[in-house]
């Protein structure tokens, strides 16, 4: 666990809404998604919605949203990503979050959060793509899509992602590397129609293969094929 200096009125601020988890804890939602694989150090089971509405009231600077996120809580690393300023957030503070996924739930919310929305989202995303390990390359499908939503992605960052993800083979049995490719060019349809051909090869190069995972994809992205 990463060591801080000494901050009262931060580790305060911290406390106190640690306690205020603790009077909202529902124990039947954190026990599912554990038995979903979705596992944290803590988990409080609160709602999404509910940790939306309480990050509105949080500082928004880098320092309290770091410890927040190094308390290794599902609630404060949700909060974390929903609170953190992007313009005080660096690119090691990133990839130091990044390090730490390790479920699906954190690569989904920190993708829409967060990653999806940074000045120097492109240079994560080339990093994650090259990574071994499941949910970094998770974080990176997720956080492309997000970057087609909310932005640009460069026609050299979008070739190597279609290139990375033809390269997939199905075999990893972590399921958000698959809803993250599907959300990947899911979104690149969305901004760009004229991309349809290129999806349209994905998914006959993933039937071709037989995996079911990629099977997956590929009916995902065939229905979303007949809406364009």
């Amino acid at each position: 666990m990463k060591v801080f200096l000494p901050n009262e009125e931060i580790d305060t601020q911290i406390k106190k809404l640690i306690r205020s988890f603790r009077k909202q804890m529902d124990g039947e939602v954190s026990e599912q998604m554990e038995k979903r694989g979705v596992k944290y150090r803590l988990n409080f089971g609160i709602s999404l919605v509910h940790l939306r509405e309480k990050a509105k009231t949080l500082p928004r600077n880098a320092e309290f949203a770091d410890r927040l996120w190094h308390r290794g809580i599902r609630e404060t690393m949700i909060l974390a990503s929903l609170s953190v300023s992007h313009q005080e957030m660096t690119k090691e503070m990133a990839m130091e979050w990044a390090g730490m996924i390790d479920n699906c739930e954190l690569v989904e919310q920190t993708a829409l959060n967060l990653f999806g929305k940074m000045s120097f989202a492109d240079e994560l995303v080339k990093k994650w793509l090259g990574e071994d390990d499941v949910f970094q390359r998770s974080l990176a499908y997720y956080t492309l899509g997000w970057m087609f939503r909310f932005g640009d992605v460069s026609p050299d960052l979008k070739n190597s992602a279609v290139k990375k993800a033809l390269e997939e083979t199905g075999a990893d049995d972590v399921f958000c590397l698959y809803r993250g490719i599907t959300h990947f060019f899911r979104q690149m349809l969305r901004v760009d129609p004229a991309s349809g051909k290129l999806v349209e090869e994905v998914v006959g190069e993933y039937e071709q293969k037989q995996n079911k995972n990629l099977l997956w994809v590929a009916e995902e992205l065939g229905n979303e094929l007949e809406f364009i």
